[in-house]
């Protein structure tokens, strides 16, 4: 059901910015392919983003690159990070920050890539609402209940940061400056506005199909885009440290008025998604059968790592004994490049990245 009303609004979202889908969709890579080494990612929260962020630490840390690290203790990225960093040497910027044109331009090199990421609005909610345990309050609404009727619940700030989430991650509070969010207009223009500064937005419901857009974009290689579903680990994460007794809340039975409700509530998200979600499959299409092979082959490699590769109770518990064990590992041992995929970024950055550039 969620999948057939996504296909049905499809067109009809995008089509009044066609003079803008072009731009999108004809962004190539320079003539002279040359591997990207500075990128700023917006890791929008319950979006998968770990699993990228995963994939461009590796990266970075093979290529001896330098990243924006959150403080100490913290996730996230903070704008006075960013001003403390400014004119000193950069080259990523990949845990969770909201983005902030003026202050990332100023930090990082002219030819820095931005890439985002966008996922599905409902199935969004549906994560965020579960992470944020928010169905389990007894003063909140459960996630049907809030999809049947949001507005009559957002009378206090935790649920009202439920509307547009993906978009504030993309500095949605400062471009409105307290506008009400019933502008169609207003959507279009912050959707163009991100069209324009970003070099590609993936999309969380076609990851691989993302990925090996991305390869072209950044000039990497498919091995460079290899992963572990960090999604999966963090569900299995909580169910290991719970012993398999958290809650999820589920949709509404009447997803017809999820989706006209949501739709409504959560506008600027929705003209994203579509918007993004389109470009994505039409950027695919100018590719052919160059795509395809590439995306075969992907999915095989896939195939063979996830063989071999995979979460068990060490890498699920993280002891500081599993850590330090990764931490130390030879990069000629057999299982190097697995147990760095399986590890959260967070622990990444603390524990390999942070040391490396502190020295």
């Amino acid at each position: 059901m969620l999948g057939s009303n996504m296909a049905q609004t499809k067109y009809n979202a995008t089509g009044k910015w066609t003079q803008n889908t072009e731009d999108v969709i004809n962004k190539k890579v320079g003539a002279i392919c040359q591997p990207v080494r500075n990128l700023v990612f917006v890791k929008v929260a319950k979006c998968g983003g770990s699993t990228l962020t995963n994939i461009f630490q590796r990266y970075g840390e093979a290529h001896n690159l330098t990243f924006l690290l959150p403080k100490p203790n913290t996730s996230s990225i903070k704008q006075e990070d960013i001003l403390e960093h400014i004119g000193k040497p950069v080259n990523m910027i990949v845990q969770h920050a909201q983005y902030n044109e003026e202050l990332m331009k100023k930090l990082m090199p002219n030819d820095t890539v931005y890439i985002g990421l966008i996922r599905e609005p409902l199935r969004h909610l549906k994560s965020l609402y579960n992470y944020k345990k928010l169905g389990n309050i007894p003063s909140m609404p459960t996630l049907a209940e809030f999809e049947e009727n949001p507005w009559k619940y957002t009378h206090t700030n935790r649920m009202k940061s439920l509307m547009n989430n993906q978009s504030r991650w993309y500095g949605l509070k400062n471009f409105i400056k307290g506008k009400l969010n019933k502008d169609v207009n207003l959507t279009a223009k912050f959707v163009e506005k991100i069209a324009k500064q970003f070099d590609l937005i993936l999309v969380t419901d076609h990851m691989k199909e993302s990925l090996v857009l991305l390869k072209d974009v950044l000039c990497w290689t498919l091995d460079d885009m290899l992963f572990v579903s960090h999604k999966v680990a963090n569900e299995n994460i909580v169910n290991f440290n719970t012993g398999g007794l958290q809650e999820s809340n589920e949709h509404t039975p009447n997803m017809d008025i999820a989706v006209k409700n949501m739709r409504r509530y959560s506008r600027v998200d929705y003209g994203m998604f579509d918007f993004f979600n389109y470009t994505l499959w039409e950027r695919i299409k100018t590719k052919g059968d160059a795509f395809r092979n590439d995306l075969r082959q992907f999915e095989d490699k896939l195939r063979f790592l996830h063989s071999t590769c995979y979460y068990a109770k060490e890498s699920l518990a993280l002891s500081e004994e599993y850590i330090e064990k990764v931490v130390h590992e030879d990069t000629s041992s057999a299982d190097y490049k697995c147990h760095r995929m399986l590890l959260p970024p967070t622990q990444y950055g603390h524990y390999i990245i942070r040391p490396k550039q502190d020295n």
